[in-house]
């Protein structure tokens, strides 16, 4: 006899015992006269990771609860259980136990649709979602379940059939066993590990990777897509997405944590093998873990890979988003317990729900919702205050809880080695700057011409944003750069009818960026800014100029007027000539909103920085040298010149003409009207004179060209 067979034969076992009693029996009574008629075996002996209890008994909660839900059992408040007029008809109607179980579940289903349609009856037995785009979220995961789990043919494409065994044990291989492949980021790898694969391979696995990423809030709208279309993409005969599916990319119903984007292969692992030991089930087995989402969460815990609760729970949300709701993180699940406990578990014996953290939650929202006569929005007040410092000690009849990542700290990680290596400057200095970009949101990094400037923001923003979900967007101001320009204006557009022209509002860099931003918290946005100080910055900023300071802050927009607010892991380094224009020139707003990092030739880190370029070039001119000579002569401390100029493969008459045609020229420009001979004081044969020259001399021979 199998085990779903005894299954089966418990649950008739179970309303025979309860159709023999005068009185409503206890819970734990008609278990014990079950499990007398028909012991566990030692499957069902066996434990479940995501429950204290074995797994016969946890399989026979979850049968007697469908059995209430299709009215043949009656659970009272105190743990005492009947069965109704109906349980004793369908007794003697179905008395084969498999028969039995299939008529109760269609009941079951039947009869929570038409209790689903009443609103007022769902607050009672169904977690609501708590708005809108969850709730498209939650129509468009539909589409995977009932096309994909139910039917085993194609989510994309309605007329083809590919889950199935073969491909999803070609999915593993390509992989869930193959991690370790080329590529600078997850989307490089996932077409090394598909370049090879069937068709049918790479439609199921862009079908898993939209069924994963849907819920989602971050990556994006645009990076859900474009890793879908990647896999279709590489299809002879590709496919495209369907129009619910793409839809929903726009929204999302949770935020994953950091845990997901840094362990993305790890969480599609998951679903991977979970489909490719749901293909090989049953049509029965798989009916009953689709209609009882106890049983669908025991099989979840069941799959192999890393426990990575977060995972599984998005899991269980997608396929019964009615029992689990959408709170996928281990740690909000259980100080949501904890707080609200309160609301459904008296005493404890009696309790139904006790010893299952999933079952008290489900239980607990119902609850909620029945006061709130609503969803229960957990993340939003008045409820979100309630359990958000809420401590998370586990009991001892609980799992132990996985421990909350502190993501408010160091976003940005740690500079590695390489970095400094590649910048020529000191690690220590580049945390720094790292650490100080992160807190105060806002730096620009000011000096000479050639201190690297803009090489040093582009290179601390890949830095932080390589191989990750996040972005950086350059821009340069100048004098005729707008607010239109730079986040959104009208812009005149020809219409189809005739070549008139016609306005619309179109998005500026910032806008977009902040867009991106907004719909992936997790990731950092870094806006370069070049040469910050050519543009009217209080007339580019406009009315955003407000949140560089307070971010938190919402303010309606110059031609949308509609409420916006800046990101906060929107970063924003600008860079600056002090030759163009003083730190002292600025207003003080503009002061007040960034930080500021003096990049000088003559200071640390920027005084070893050609040092060290020449050593690891291995060259053995005077480069370095002359460059120290050069600003050794340059009395004003912002037109001292930068390492930049000279870190290039030249060789002794390129150096010449670098002097010549770029270093000349500028200090020309600032020597303008001075009457200065720009070869006696700053050329290349008077500095390598000097080198041969005793040290007091040439401190009289600057000091009277001053």
């Amino acid at each position: 006899m199998t085990d779903q067979r005894r299954q089966d034969e418990r649950l008739v076992a179970a309303l025979r015992f309860l159709s023999h009693q005068t009185e409503p029996a206890p819970r734990k009574q008609v278990w014990e006269a079950a499990s007398a008629e028909l012991p566990m075996t030692d499957t069902e002996s066996a434990f479940v990771a995501s429950r204290p209890e074995p797994r016969g008994r946890s399989a026979f909660w979850f049968g007697t609860s469908m059995l209430g839900r299709a009215g043949y059992l009656e659970k009272s408040g105190n743990g005492l259980w009947s069965v109704t007029e109906a349980g004793r008809r369908v007794l003697d109607e179905h008395p084969d136990p498999t028969v039995f179980r299939k008529e109760a579940s269609r009941t079951a289903r039947e009869n929570t649709k038409r209790l689903m349609a009443d609103r007022a009856a769902r607050l009672s037995i169904a977690i609501l979602p708590p708005d809108a785009n969850a709730e498209r979220i939650r129509g468009a995961s539909l589409r995977f379940r009932e096309r994909g789990l139910r039917q085993l043919s194609s989510v994309f494409a309605e007329h083809r059939s590919v889950w199935r065994a073969d491909v999803t044990a070609e999915l593993v291989r390509c992989f869930a066993e193959r991690e370790e492949v080329d590529g600078a980021n997850f989307l490089d790898k996932l077409r090394v590990q598909f370049a090879n694969a069937s068709d049918d391979a790479r439609l199921l696995m862009a079908e898993l990777v939209a069924w994963q990423l849907l819920p989602l809030q971050s990556p994006g709208e645009r990076k859900k897509r474009e890793r879908v279309q990647a896999l279709l993409d590489l299809m002879r005969e590709p496919v495209l997405i369907p129009a619910e599916v793409d839809q929903a990319f726009t929204s999302w119903s949770f935020n994953p944590g950091q845990g997901m984007a840094h362990g993305i292969h790890n969480a599609l692992s998951i679903v991977v093998r979970l489909v490719d030991r749901w293909v090989v089930l049953g049509e029965d087995e798989r009916e009953a873990l689709l209609d009882d989402p106890w049983a669908w969460r025991d099989f979840v815990a069941s799959v192999p890979g890393t426990p990575f609760p977060t995972q599984r729970n998005e899991l269980n949300y997608l396929v019964h988003p009615e029992a689990f709701g959408e709170v996928v993180s281990a740690v909000d699940r259980e100080r949501i317990r904890t707080v609200f406990r309160g609301e459904v578990v008296g005493d404890a014996e009696s309790s139904e729900v006790v010893g299952d953290p999933d079952r008290e939650f489900f239980e607990i929202t119902l609850a909620l919702q029945a006061k709130e006569n609503g969803p229960a929005v957990y993340y939003r007040e008045p409820l979100k205050s309630r359990w958000a410092d809420a401590p998370t000690l586990p009991r001892p009849d609980d799992d132990v809880i996985e421990p909350r990542v502190e993501t408010e700290r160091a976003r940005f990680g740690r500079v590695d080695g390489a970095l400094a290596t590649t910048l020529h400057m000191p690690e220590s200095w580049l945390q720094e700057t790292l650490d100080l970009i992160e807190r105060r949101k806002q730096v620009i990094l000011y000096g000479p011409p050639g201190t690297g400037k803009t090489y040093l923001a582009q290179a601390l923003s890949k830095h932080v944003t390589d191989g990750t979900d996040g972005e950086t967007v350059i821009v340069q101001f100048h004098p005729t750069y707008s607010y239109e320009d730079f986040f959104e204006g009208f812009r005149p557009v020809a219409n189809d009818d005739g070549g008139n022209l016609a306005f619309t509002l179109r998005k500026g860099p910032l806008r977009r960026l902040a867009d991106a931003a907004a719909a992936n918290p997790e990731a950092n946005y870094f806006l370069v800014i070049d040469e910050i100080n050519r543009g009217n910055i209080a007339k580019v900023f406009g009315e955003l100029y407000f949140l560089l300071e307070y971010r938190d802050s919402e303010i309606s927009l110059l031609y949308s007027d509609e409420p916006f607010t800046l990101p906060s892991n929107i970063f924003v380094i600008g860079t600056m000539n002090t030759a163009d224009r003083s730190i002292a020139m600025l207003d003080a707003a503009m002061r007040r909103r960034f930080a500021f990092v003096e990049l000088h030739p003559e200071r640390s880190p920027v005084d070893q920085v050609l040092d060290g370029w020449v050593a690891t070039q291995r060259l053995q001119d005077d480069r370095a040298d002359l460059l120290r000579r050069l600003n050794a002569a340059i009395s004003d401390h912002d037109a001292k010149v930068g390492p930049s100029f000279l870190m290039r493969d030249l060789d002794s008459g390129g150096i010449a003409d670098v002097w010549r045609y770029e270093i000349l020229p500028l200090l020309a420009e600032h020597h303008y009207g001075d009457g200065v001979d720009l070869e006696a004081r700053y050329g290349l044969a008077a500095l390598r004179r000097q080198a041969t020259r005793p040290v007091a001399d040439r401190t009289v021979d600057v000091q009277s060209a001053d």
